[in-house]
């Protein structure tokens, strides 16, 4: 299954290693890009599970999530946390509308850092694709795992 979805989405060697710089380059900024995003999720009253005291430990979970998705090269492990994260998700019933939101406010806060960063344009080019890549599979995997019973 993965190999077919990374076939469909053309992730090859390059955007391989397209994750780990953009590891390198999000993880220092990832605190304050996890902070300001629950911040917001709080405004809006998402999910009823999503407590102050839940978000403390959502913020360490999202950071690891996201530094492991980057550097997972999406082997059986990445796959299991995936599937694990998305069953939770599904079991606290967040609606998948405030997933793919939550998602893409993330990801336009990722596309800032790579604007801000010193890379060549063509370059950013290429780390942006490789973000969509990484995002649009870690996405489909989750989604795709709402509707399934995970036993591990």
């Amino acid at each position: 299954m993965i190999d077919k979805l990374l076939n469909f989405l053309e992730v090859d060697a390059a955007a391989k290693r397209s994750g780990k710089i953009l590891s390198d380059l999000i993880a220092p900024q990832l605190d304050g890009i996890i902070e300001r995003f629950y911040a917001r999720v709080q405004e809006f009253d998402i999910n009823p599970h999503v407590t102050d005291k839940a978000i403390a430990s959502l913020k360490s979970r999202q950071k690891q999530h996201w530094i492991e998705l980057f550097n997972s090269q999406f082997g059986e492990e990445y796959l299991r946390n995936v599937r694990r994260i998305a069953v939770r998700h599904r079991d606290i019933e967040l609606d998948p509308m405030w997933y793919i939101a939550g998602y893409m406010r993330l990801k336009l806060a990722f596309i800032e850092v790579i604007i801000r960063s010193n890379f060549p344009v063509e370059a950013k080019g290429h780390l942006i694709k490789a973000l969509d890549q990484y995002i649009a599979i870690d996405m489909a995997l989750a989604l795709g795992t709402y509707d399934t019973v995970v036993l591990d």
